[in-house]
């Protein structure tokens, strides 16, 4: 596969935030549906696969979708994190290519991806390092074209709301390079209490300290002229459950 050039440039409160190919942290992922009464061989089959070949220097973490159409008959998200821009121009070795073919592929009634998404950490939370959790919820949102100023604006001031207000929350923000629209937009928020998706409440309400931060009446504004920039079709909101035993051990 040919090397890309990815360079994102967004502008954010004014600022203009650039990410070069060089320093991007890329999340890959893929999309998995076995065929029908499958779901036991092909996670049999993907805990080897991880276990023979996913080691921490190759990472691969998998999770199974539990809210939406898909999810009744299984559909289930592989993950690669915190790969560069060299994995690009990185093929999969012979032994690890033929047993994906002879002991996993044949049980996968469709696949997707890949998927290449670029970490935005100025608006993640606690993401920098791994930290296991139960469940993630997966927000996509895919903006129109033109200036988004408003979008970031106001996720950026959520942001640092959400950093004040619950510290403990696991937020993770992403766009996607290649694979799709790259106005998509992925939200990622990692829990293990369903009560408390974004942590604990540290600090009072999350609306108030908006407003109390950045001024009165600014987060129904800013929020308004958020939603205004997002294509109106593209809100899907998913809750997934992670899979240690077909994950890479941390």
């Amino acid at each position: 596969m040919k090397n890309y050039l990815i360079v994102f440039t967004f502008l954010l409160s004014g600022l203009i935030y650039a990410q070069e190919n060089t320093g991007a942290e890329l999340w890959i992922t893929f999309e998995y549906t076995p065929k029908m009464g499958m779901n036991q061989k092909f996670e049999s089959a993907i805990a080897e696969k991880t276990k023979l070949f996913n080691k921490a220097d190759n990472s691969a973490v998998t999770a199974v979708l539990m809210t939406g159409a898909e999810a009744e008959n299984g559909k289930y998200e592989r993950i690669m994190p915190r790969r560069t821009n060299d994995w690009y121009s990185q093929s999969l070795s012979t032994e690890e290519t033929k047993f994906w073919q002879n002991n996993v592929a044949k049980y996968i009634k469709s696949g997707e991806g890949p998927y290449v998404w670029e970490r935005i950490k100025n608006l993640s939370i606690n993401f920098e390092e791994t930290n296991p959790t139960k469940y993630y919820r997966s927000l996509i949102r895919v903006l129109k074209n033109g200036n988004n100023e408003d979008f970031w604006r106001y996720l950026e001031r959520y942001t640092k709301v959400l950093s004040k207000a619950r510290p403990d929350t696991q937020q993770g923000v992403f766009i996607l390079s290649s694979g799709g629209n790259t106005n998509t937009v992925r939200l990622l928020t990692a829990f293990n209490n369903p009560n408390e998706r974004q942590g604990a409440t540290k600090d009072g309400n999350l609306r108030s300290i908006y407003n109390e931060m950045f001024g009165e009446g600014t987060w129904e504004d800013d929020f308004q002229k958020y939603n205004e920039r997002i294509v109106e079709w593209s809100r899907p909101t998913y809750d997934f459950m992670l899979r240690p035993d077909l994950s890479t051990k941390f």
